[in-house]
């Protein structure tokens, strides 16, 4: 199997992955998942780049991408936790992003393709935290507050 072939697997992979994260997740409050869904699916269409970059070898295509996906990353403010934990999901994807970029003016196509991965496995980590450690309530005065999914020793 060549290295398109495996880089194109893994890019339907991480598609039906982020697919199912998105239709699996409790259903916020309307507002909320407006701006996540645009905001997540903004994450999905430029990781979608540095992968079609991969595939060509296109170095420009996947740099661009890698920075989309850091300021999106940076700019995001939706209902997250706000603990060790997601703060270093956060900080590890865009740490990869930067090295995305950076392997990608080096024209290190291994390189990016490791990263890659390794920017992927961060999301789907990062996804399932969230997905399983929080959930979103509702509050009388229509905002929203993030709540453990059990309590402490459950």
């Amino acid at each position: 199997m060549n290295r398109i072939q495996v880089l194109l697997g893994l890019g339907t992979l991480l598609t039906g992955l982020l697919g199912t994260v998105l239709l699996l997740a409790d259903d916020p409050p309307a507002g909320v998942i407006r701006e996540n869904e645009v905001l997540m699916r903004a994450k999905l269409s430029s990781s979608q780049k540095v992968l079609e970059g991969l595939l060509a070898e296109d170095f420009t295509l996947i740099a661009h991408g890698a920075k989309e996906m850091k300021k999106i990353s940076e700019a995001a403010e939706w209902p997250r936790a706000r603990d060790p934990i997601y703060e270093h999901h956060s900080a590890e994807f865009r740490r990869l992003c930067l090295k995305l970029e950076s392997l990608a003016h080096k024209t290190n196509h291994e390189g990016v393709s490791f990263t890659y991965l390794q920017m992927t496995m961060t999301c789907i980590n990062c996804h399932n935290y969230v997905r399983d450690a929080l959930r979103i309530a509702e509050q009388p005065n229509g905002g929203v507050q993030l709540i453990p999914a059990q309590l402490p020793g459950e």
